[in-house]
């Protein structure tokens, strides 16, 4: 009997050791994020951006208790514009640093080959840089997760913007590659129902990180369209506006960039830009006037002295996207996190408002803002003033379009 009671003593006393041990793993061990953006280069500073909000937000997390107890850890690393880079890091964090969640990349193209990626692995990606429609539609899989506005969603609002106004001829000048095409077919799809009346009268797509765009601001002079829409972003709408100013063709064209009211553009412009052209962005440091926005805001120019760009906003509200997705499955694993998602719309709080992510297509539903360009003497560049807020339910899919995207998941 003695012999009996040791035995079932030392078992019992095994089992109390394993539990403590997987307790004591379950509180100690980190959840790990491996993101990934451009952060070097001509367009480097939104990897800049994306990486340094993550920090913050992993920061701010972990202040607070973690998520689910647990503190996070953030790797991130530089894409250089290049898939092989791309894929070697995802398989480098994943099978290597053993990470939970994937995040970025910046460009869409490869986006694309790395929602691939996570859908074969079973791992969760959350874009927050990658603005492609057809991560959500086309391609959408059970591990993707949209938390910015996508392309569709910009230029359905950019149409809604100038069809309020009184531009005919629409040309656009955009970058030569899956983005810009589509940017301007969503463009003028949306404007063309909203306004019949339009004409479109030409079309320019310099390559991706052009050097020189004199031929194509003197094809807009000879064609002289009313308005222009151009999806250019970064150093390349940097790199056109300054070689079109010369010529004043922004006193004589509307421009509408949907990507130019980033800081990526405004702040290298500083001075020089324009006057008067239509801008948009993912997110605003000014706007709106709220607690948690001015507060991440003083934290982030205090920590990294500069303002926060799209990108940082972005992904700063990426990473607490992650928090509550994971604080509402109870779960790091992903299929559970998955459906918790999907089975009611989840709402968070982020430095630009409530986002809502919807189940049926991983979609992130938001407004749009669009201002006009103005000289800021706080700031020493233009600021975007007159804000207009294109609503979220006009620009996402509708219910039609939601059936297509579910009838292929």
């Amino acid at each position: 009997m003695k012999g009996k009671a040791l035995i079932r003593g030392t078992v019992c006393a095994g089992l109390a050791l394993m539990w403590l041990a997987s307790a004591a793993w379950a509180a100690g061990a980190p959840i790990k994020i491996g993101a990934m953006f451009i952060s070097s280069g001509k367009v480097g500073g939104y990897g800049v951006h994306g990486c340094q909000a993550i920090q913050l937000a992993v920061e701010e997390i972990n202040a607070a208790g973690g998520i689910l107890g647990r503190q996070v850890v953030a790797l991130c690393e530089d894409t250089k514009l290049k898939k092989d880079v791309v894929m070697s890091l995802a398989d480098k964090f994943v099978n290597q640093d053993k990470v939970d969640f994937l995040m970025g990349p910046t460009s869409s193209g490869l986006a694309m080959a790395l929602s691939e990626y996570a859908k074969e692995h079973k791992k969760i990606l959350v874009t927050t840089q990658a603005a492609t429609d057809a991560l959500t539609g086309a391609k959408l899989h059970p591990y993707i997760f949209s938390t910015l506005s996508n392309a569709m969603m910009h230029a359905r609002s950019g149409a809604y913007l100038m069809a309020s106004k009184p531009y005919k001829r629409y040309m656009v000048i955009g970058p030569n590659y899956n983005y810009g095409h589509s940017s301007w077919k969503m463009f003028k799809e949306k404007l063309k129902q909203l306004r019949p009346d339009v004409e479109f009268v030409g079309e320019l797509f310099p390559k991706f990180l052009a050097k020189d765009y004199s031929a194509e601001i003197k094809k807009i002079q000879e064609i002289k369209p009313d308005a222009v829409w151009s999806p250019l972003w970064g150093g390349d709408a940097v790199t056109f506006i300054k070689q079109a100013l010369p010529t004043g063709i922004f006193k004589t064209v509307k421009f509408a960039f949907p990507c130019a009211g980033a800081l990526e553009v405004l702040v290298p412009m500083g001075k020089d830009m324009p006057d008067g052209v239509y801008v948009s962005s993912r997110y605003f440091f000014t706007s709106p006037q709220s607690d948690l926005n001015r507060r991440f805001v003083a934290a982030y120019q205090k920590k990294f002295k500069q303002y926060p760009d799209y990108m940082a906003g972005e992904t700063y509200a990426g990473v607490y996207f992650l928090k509550a997705a994971v604080e509402r499955a109870g779960s790091l694993d992903a299929d559970k996190i998955v459906a918790a998602v999907e089975r009611e719309p989840l709402a968070w709080d982020t430095p630009e408002g409530y986002k809502i992510m919807r189940g049926e297509d991983h979609q992130v539903v938001e407004d749009c803002l669009w201002g006009e360009t103005a000289q800021n003497q706080k700031y020493g560049f233009s600021i975007p003033q007159n804000f207009i807020a294109i609503q979220g339910v006009e620009i996402c899919r509708d219910q039609a379009e939601l059936a297509a995207v579910r009838a292929k998941k």
